[in-house]
């Protein structure tokens, strides 16, 4: 298993930001909590001039009005402490949310393919929330309690040292005991969380699948799926309490013996007239102070652990390698002629997974329509996958105009190229934004052109707010052919030089199929277009047919020469005659 990094590192390597504040913030909270000894000491001073009769009405009027000036300016410290450390709080928050929603955008395919979305919307928001609340627990809790600490202990030693020494014991022990809580209380830890995660991760399943919920009404079955790994969060969580609890009251029991203790020493040495009764004042509030903070860091170290394992799984999703990188001088595009080739080209997902290309070469040329068929799982989306970038190849090279993808720079290459895929991806925004994703600049009639060419103007106007109507999240309030119009206008409004169709018209109904259809065909010989079918009736006037099978392919030509071959594409053709 990967090492950990320290997770101080860790915390600032996402956000390096807070070595900014880091010295401003000691030394006003050095200056602060050396503030708040002052009233102690100012106390002692009362008490000993009193009972030794030594007091002055003057004396101690000067003694209350300079207790009176230090709680005046803790309290200009805390205002305008509050404030910054409130603003510096968000900007944390808010940069880690950023960072973790750039890295999300940049990771390749196969990560998103491989998680979840609910379950990096849990990771995200619980590591952003834990790490922020540590390093607000840091500069509020942890940074005053130890520098405290520190001062109490130096004016202890300087005071009575038997005093510090008696603390200074039962504090090694304290910490020791924290130490050994929080190592064997981490694995537990790691139990709760991971069902914690599973929890959000079902509930996003069901969620972003309702309509099939619904449709086999399995909203029992699923609330079911969720509340089972809810309760077993519920029971790993409280195992972890109960074992995290005993070693707590042990630790409280221990910091009280030590304040018992301190209290009899000093009340001895008073009877001894070893200390004035001021003296014990001092001492007393001192290693109570001290205490408190053992006490303080008890609880922050507690909450250290509860945060360890969140903010490492955010860490490990911002160390995520990205695989898809652009070359050091990637050339810059703005146009693209539309030459395709793939040149022996073999490629699988992973070291472990089968081959789904072998050693595949074919040739495009600009401006022309052609097909990619055959079985599912014979390579056709992975030859799309390929080109997109969305995955680089294993051996072989895909080149485009005579240059290797990867040598181009990726957002300028990927604008040139549009794809209308059969899971349409649709967002809970307008139509009008859907539509213009692809080209956020384009103006209102651009956009509407670009839906007529697509055949989905006809029924955008007759929607209740037309271009300006909500869809809902995924488009629930289209339908499968009105998602599938609304993504190839999408593509035609980008006006790219290559377009791909994958399955483009699988959602649509046969009058539907041939509009769009014909729309696909008026722009032949515009653009180079990539065509994946199903229905073979529908690529007749392709320039020419890729028959791929078993990551090779089988059979190649248009499509009359491929029916006069009489081999595999005129039995799949003929195969689907008889099913009609």
């Amino acid at each position: 298993m990967k090492k950990r990094e320290q997770l101080i590192s860790r915390i600032l390597k996402i956000i390096p930001e807070v070595k900014q504040g880091l010295i401003r913030s000691i030394l006003i909270t050095l200056l602060y909590e050396a503030v708040q000894l002052v009233p102690v000491i100012l106390i002692k001073l009362l008490v000993d001039s009193v009972v030794e009769d030594s007091s002055t009405i003057s004396l101690i009027a000067w003694i209350i009005a300079g207790m009176f000036g230090v709680y005046l300016f803790q309290n200009g410290m805390d205002y305008f402490g509050d404030l910054w450390t409130h603003k510096q709080m968000l900007t944390y928050e808010t940069l880690i949310l950023k960072k973790a929603e750039k890295k999300l955008l940049d990771l390749h395919m196969g990560y998103h393919e491989k998680y979840n979305p609910g379950m990096h919307v849990s990771r995200i928001n619980r590591g952003a929330s834990k790490l922020t609340e540590l390093v607000w627990f840091f500069f509020n809790e942890f940074l005053p309690t130890i520098i405290q600490l520190i001062l109490t202990t130096i004016l202890l030693l300087y005071e009575q040292w038997l005093i510090a020494v008696i603390f200074l014991v039962f504090s090694l022990l304290i910490f020791f005991i924290i130490d050994k809580t929080a190592k064997q209380v981490q694995p537990l830890r790691k139990i709760y969380l991971k069902k914690h995660d599973q929890a959000f991760s079902e509930m996003g399943q069901s969620l972003s699948n309702i309509g099939t919920v619904k449709d086999y009404a399995q909203e029992k079955r699923e609330f079911g799926i969720y509340s089972l790994l809810l309760n077993q969060f519920f029971i790993a969580s409280m195992a972890r309490m109960k074992f995290e609890i005993k070693r707590i009251l042990g630790r409280d029991i221990i910091i009280n013996i030590g304040r018992t203790a301190t209290l009899a020493v000093a009340s001895y040495m008073v009877l001894k007239g070893i200390m004035s009764a001021g003296s014990l004042i001092l001492v007393y509030t001192l290693s109570e102070k001290a205490f408190l903070s053992v006490f303080r860091l008890g609880k922050i170290y507690t909450h250290v652990g509860d945060s360890i394992e969140s903010i490492h799984r955010l860490s490990d999703l911002l160390d995520e390698e990205i695989l898809i990188k652009d070359k050091e001088n990637p050339q810059k595009i703005k146009h693209l002629d539309g030459n395709i080739e793939f040149r022996k080209v073999s490629f699988r997902y992973n070291k472990k997974s089968p081959w789904v290309l072998r050693n595949v070469s074919f040739n495009i040329e600009p401006k022309k329509v052609i097909a990619l068929v055959g079985k599912s799982g014979g390579g056709k989306s992975s030859v799309i996958k390929l080109l997109m970038r969305q995955y680089d190849v294993t051996s072989g090279n895909v080149l485009i105009d005579n240059f290797d993808v990867r040598d181009y720079y990726s957002e300028d290459y990927r604008r040139r190229i549009a794809i209308v895929s059969q899971n349409v991806e649709i967002f809970n925004r307008t139509i009008k934004e859907n539509i213009a994703f692809s080209k956020p600049e384009a103006s209102f009639s651009d956009i509407v052109r670009a839906a007529k060419l697509a055949h989905a103007h006809d029924f955008i106007k007759n929607l209740s707010e037309k271009y300006n109507t909500k869809v809902g999240k995924d488009g629930v309030k289209l339908s499968g052919g009105q998602k599938q119009r609304l993504s190839i206008a999408r593509a035609l409004l980008s006006d790219p030089d290559i377009l791909v169709f994958d399955e483009a018209t699988s959602s649509l109904d046969s009058g539907s199929e041939k509009l769009i259809q014909k729309a696909i065909f008026s722009i032949a010989g515009k653009k180079t277009m990539i065509i994946i079918a199903h229905r073979l009736s529908t690529i007749e006037n392709a320039d020419e047919i890729i028959v791929l099978g078993d990551g090779k392919i089988l059979e190649k030509g248009n499509y009359k020469a491929l029916m006069r071959r009489r081999g595999l594409f005129f039995k799949m053709v003929s195969l689907q005659r008889m099913r009609v």
